[in-house]
């Protein structure tokens, strides 16, 4: 039970909404990735943060629920200096409907969304 407790607080201390998103800076640009899912609770997700570095977080719990679609989500929002470091993100779904997006300066630059048992969503920007 202390587990789950403490990945559950670890979870929303990193998936924070993006109305509490960091202040913009000059010469840097605004990184969202949104997680998707047609469960609160999921497997896996792996993305780059603000220094470029890789970071995976497995059970992964998505804070907010759609009303009218029902699916729940999460985001990650924050800045960085060039947006040409990775910007890749996986997302695996526990249920049946997995997507991600990557947006920069609020342009969509990658989206995927894969239904099917435990799914596994890719994003990767266009080039």
């Amino acid at each position: 039970l202390l587990t789950v407790l403490v990945s559950t607080a670890l979870c929303l201390a990193v998936f924070s909404p993006a109305t509490a998103s960091p202040p913009d800076e000059p010469d840097t640009h605004r990184i969202t990735i949104t997680f998707t899912s047609d469960r609160q609770l999921n497997g896996a997700a792996v993305w780059f943060d603000a220094d470029g570095r890789l970071r995976t977080q497995t059970d992964v719990p998505l804070a907010h629920q759609d009303g009218r679609t029902k699916l729940w989500s999460a985001t990650l929002v924050y800045t960085r200096p060039s947006p040409r470091e990775p910007l890749d993100a996986l997302f695996q779904s526990s249920g049946t409907f997995s997507r991600c997006e990557i947006r920069v300066d609020a342009v969509l630059v990658a989206d995927d969304t894969v239904r099917g048992p435990h799914p596994t969503s890719r994003c990767r920007p266009r080039n």
